[in-house]
């Protein structure tokens, strides 16, 4: 991992992702972007926007200078800030591209349904597009050793996915020695053990320097049952893949990933379907 890209809003749970990413750089001796989408907020003909776009950047890049000092404050790190006009995902996406980022970062608000909704209508617009994994990290979470990973699935990979698919996930478990368990969540008994007789094999060998433990749990409400092994098993990181090519499997990626987004109380980790390197150029939205 050489270079994360920060998405930040300039909010406490933006600035809290900063502090998470700084820390994880660091591990990794790697580059940070500092990155911010100038959104101008949509406001009634009656009333004149309080900045203009040029102001609003003038002030991003301020800000953005601001955050990096924060962040370096005592223990340097190359960061590098970015900012510039348009849609906050769409931004993002492009920012990857150009930086050749090897993750995202970004933080959740944990107060406020309407900021939720909001934020997370941005951050499932990037689970749609991600060339790259995607880290959520939950506001007022701080970054603390990665000791043990949950990886959720539904169904091992195809046999011709691409083998660099878990390298993010590979990584991290390697740099801090994490234990990783392999999650499945069954509905009722007969799944569960339909699922430990059906290991996911491919996933297992894509992470097999980690040594991976195998656990099938029951539950119908699988955000519930995995939440519930997050605590029972003091997981660290959650990471979801987006395997859905059966209708099952799009539900499952779908659902269970809106909802973790907003429930997980630790940092989750979102990985694309594709390598960045299979990832030719970001289509128009």
């Amino acid at each position: 991992m050489k270079t994360i890209l920060v998405a930040t809003d300039f909010s406490d749970a933006g600035h809290n992702a900063s502090l998470y990413a700084a820390d994880l750089a660091r591990a990794f001796n790697a580059r940070v972007v500092l990155f911010n989408a100038i959104e101008q907020a949509p406001v009634p003909v009656s009333e004149v926007p309080v900045l203009t776009l040029q102001e609003m950047g003038i002030r991003a890049e301020q800000q953005l200078k601001d955050e990096k000092q924060l962040l370096t404050t005592g223990n340097w790190l190359p960061i590098e800030t970015v900012s510039r006009p348009g849609t906050a995902a769409q931004s993002i996406l492009q920012a990857v591209k150009e930086a050749n980022a090897d993750i995202i970062i970004a933080g959740m608000k944990n107060t406020g349904t309407a900021i939720r909704r909001f934020f997370g209508s941005t951050v499932t617009a990037l689970v749609n597009k991600l060339p790259v994994p995607l880290l959520i990290v939950p506001e007022g979470i701080p970054f603390i050793k990665i000791s043990t990973i949950a990886l959720a699935n539904e169904s091992d990979v195809d046999p011709d996915s691409d083998p660099r698919l878990l390298d993010a996930l590979r990584e991290i478990g390697e740099r801090f020695h994490s234990k990783l368990y392999l999650v499945r969540v069954a509905e009722n008994q007969l799944r569960e053990a339909y699922g430990v007789l059906n290991r996911p094999l491919k996933i297992n060998k894509m992470v097999r320097t980690l040594d991976p433990v195998y656990e099938c749990i029951e539950g119908k409400n699988i955000p519930e049952a995995l939440n519930n092994f997050i605590e029972a098993y003091n997981i660290n990181l959650l990471a979801l893949l987006p395997h859905q090519h059966t209708l099952l499997e799009r539900w499952f990626y779908s659902s269970v990933t809106r909802s973790m987004i907003f429930k997980s109380q630790i940092p989750l980790l979102i990985i694309p379907e594709q390598h960045k390197s299979s990832v030719i150029d970001c289509e128009p939205w």
